[in-house]
């Protein structure tokens, strides 16, 4: 019942916000009570503000999301949209170093912020009663944010610790990353998201000023609302407080990313890699491609899950390996699409044994497709994970703000779901035979030799 309801999906998508004005849009799941119902205006300075109202708890979740990443970042600056995640919580003109946390934190409430290819993000989650200091907070550090020669180094220095914890000194990720930076070399994507070392440390403070005033603005910037608020009180709060920020220079548009397939095949040995692996994938299309909902669909069908085809024959069948989630974060982007699993060799299993087994299945799908069964369970399980996510004030505001970012609609995460509702088996063929060809990029990650 669960899945045939919500493959009934319905959906009105929330008209373009213009200024001065609130528009409303719904989006619903009959039958299940689901819906998503969004309020949107637009200051004069360009900032978009979404509100979506839940009285069924007496708190709230803010999101900032700043259109920018480190696709957006230039040859010999890389680096700095991480960085900035550090610097925002360093101080402004009325909030001291650490005063973020602490006007949170002292009052039961949260923060958290991350850095992915395309947007930068923050969330403060509030007791309802504390609205106005949770937007004060946001609009007093994109006013003023304490960008000194101080903070700089003290967060540079942060930034190249987190990239010996999490980069420098795990098993497999230097490879990764450095693989994927070669696959789109040219582009924004040609790079690592924490940055290269030498243009972190070349940093100066006006660099990281000029940064701040092109892309953390109210234009480039979306702010949501989401759990036991109202809109009025919102549009007031957020009218006082921000309406006299420059909204600043607008941004010049995203230039396209190459897309050309081309065999790739690297073999890198790997001082930590206690045992090998390897990682198999093809280029495919920007996320709102209408392609992309079907390539999904069919890696669902063939990796996802313990009874997905490839992965029950490589690990129940063969026993020779086992998924890996590698390269989940830095396969792409917004504009960079790409489809990629990593596996685990076991058994003394070589790539080759590995590749074998992901050719064949993939041939199979080119040659005689999938089941609708198949195909009905991969959708259902896209529909669940996007309830899942919606189900929390955090989930709805953060996808929310990637529906206007990436596709201008701020209940763009149900037309995801119309669309993967309208694939059919023989749209997973077609793209199979289309993307899925010899042209696949492979990397090899070994342990040094021993003895």
């Amino acid at each position: 019942m669960l899945a045939s309801l919500l493959l009934a999906l319905s959906l009105s998508p929330a008209p373009p916000a213009t200024p001065g004005k609130v528009d409303t849009g719904m989006a619903k799941v009959p039958g299940l009570g689901i819906e998503l119902q969004v309020d949107t205006f637009t200051l004069a300075n360009g900032l978009r503000v979404v509100v979506h109202e839940d009285h069924d708890t007496p708190t709230f979740a803010l999101v900032v999301a700043y259109d920018v990443g480190s696709r957006d970042e230039q040859p010999g600056r890389t680096g700095f949209a991480h960085l900035f995640e550090h610097m925002m919580f360093k101080g402004s003109a009325n909030v001291p170093e650490g005063g973020q946390f602490a006007h949170v934190m002292s009052v039961g409430g949260d923060v958290d912020a991350f850095t992915e290819n395309d947007r930068t993000v923050y969330v403060t989650v509030l007791p309802s009663q504390y609205l106005e200091r949770g937007l004060w907070l946001e609009a007093d550090r994109m006013r003023s944010l304490a960008i000194t020669e101080e903070n700089l180094e003290n967060q540079r220095n942060a930034v190249f610790e987190e990239k010996a914890m999490r980069l420098d000194n795990v098993p497999y990720i230097g490879a990764v990353q450095d693989f994927f930076a070669e696959i789109w070399a040219g582009s924004g994507y040609g790079h690592h998201m924490m940055g290269l070392d030498a243009d972190l440390k070349a940093a100066s403070t006006a660099d990281v000023k000029a940064f701040f005033a092109k892309y953390y603005v109210p234009s480039n910037a979306v702010l949501v609302v989401s759990g036991d608020v109202t809109t009025s009180d919102v549009r007031t709060s957020v009218e006082r407080l921000f309406a006299d920020i420059p909204a600043g220079t607008k941004r010049e548009p995203f230039p396209a990313v190459d897309h050309t397939q081309r065999k790739i095949e690297r073999r890198v040995v790997d001082p930590l890699a206690p045992q090998p692996i390897m990682l198999v994938g093809w280029k495919t299309t920007p996320h709102d491609h209408p392609d992309r909902p079907a390539l999904e669909l069919l890696f669902d069908i063939l990796l996802t899950g313990n009874s997905a085809r490839i992965t029950r024959v490589l690990q129940d069948e063969k026993n020779i390996a086992v998924p890996e989630p590698l390269g989940d974060d830095v396969s792409g982007g917004r504009d960079a699409g790409a489809v990629f699993s990593a596996f685990v060799q076991i058994g003394g299993a070589k790539a080759a044994d590995v590749l074998a087994v992901v050719r064949e299945h993939v041939a199979a799908v080119k040659t005689r497709g999938v089941t609708g069964r198949e195909l009905k369970k991969a959708i259902n399980g896209r529909a669940v994970a996007t309830v899942q996510a919606l189900a929390t004030n955090v989930g709805r505001a953060e996808l929310i703000a990637a529906g206007i970012l990436c596709c201008g609609d701020p209940t763009h995460v149900l037309a995801e779901l119309r669309r993967y509702r309208a694939v059919r088996p023989a749209d997973i063929r077609r793209v199979a035979k289309r993307y899925l060809t010899d042209a696949w990029m492979l990397l090899e990650i070994v342990p040094p030799p021993r003895g």
